[in-house]
């Protein structure tokens, strides 16, 4: 099979690639295990992917690097895997938070909150996401820091989200429907809330 590239999941919304050894997980969790393999190959470059808006130029550029990293983890497997460019952008974001025993959200929960306003949906939905929860967390880095660390599908992470709601529901658009399984909003928050973190002064 041939393995199609990151980059190429900018236009695709997908990546589809070798991924027999992760029968039986779901596949959030099989991005997990390639973006731990991504990582330790290319760990600027996976830094670049998971701080970038998708649909971007500068993001097909982080794509394009961490190519290589991403080919070598996902080809000597057998079947296939959908890659979503937000998962792949939130587990790698996930990842590097909670390094060094979660120092990053500890900066995370001292940043200043702003005030909602409503973004502007364009063509991309991936970008649309990812500028909502941009939105999001800005409004709310504390709930946001606590999502991160509590584990997946914890009440922890639920009450995290339900405290997160209103500053959801200031910037979603009028009259938009946005369409989110938990662990999508799971690793939006994350990519989000890395994105904040790595434009600080000295980050």
């Amino acid at each position: 099979m041939i393995v199609v590239t990151l980059a190429s999941l900018l236009l695709a919304g997908g990546v589809a690639g070798p991924i027999d050894a992760y029968d039986g997980m779901s596949r959030v969790d099989a991005t997990r295990v390639i973006a731990v393999c991504v990582m330790k190959r290319d760990r600027t470059g996976a830094m670049a992917v998971a701080q970038t808006d998708p649909a971007t130029p500068n993001f097909k550029k982080a794509a394009a690097r961490i190519n290589p990293a991403l080919a070598t983890c996902l080809k000597a497997q057998a079947t296939s895997l959908t890659v979503r460019v937000n998962d792949m952008r939130g587990v790698l974001a996930e990842g590097f938070l909670r390094e060094g025993e979660g120092a990053s959200l500890v900066r995370a929960r001292a940043l200043s909150p702003t005030t909602p306003k409503r973004v502007t949906f364009g063509k991309s939905e991936a970008l649309n996401d990812a500028t909502l929860f941009r939105c999001v967390v800005d409004a709310a880095p504390a709930q946001a820091a606590t999502m991160v660390l509590a584990q997946p599908g914890s009440v922890d992470e639920g009450a995290a989200f339900r405290e997160m709601a209103p500053a959801l529901q200031a910037c979603v658009p009028e009259n938009a429907e946005v369409h989110l399984k938990p662990f999508q909003i799971r690793l939006l928050v994350a990519a989000s809330l890395y994105s904040r973190l790595v434009a600080l002064p000295g980050a």
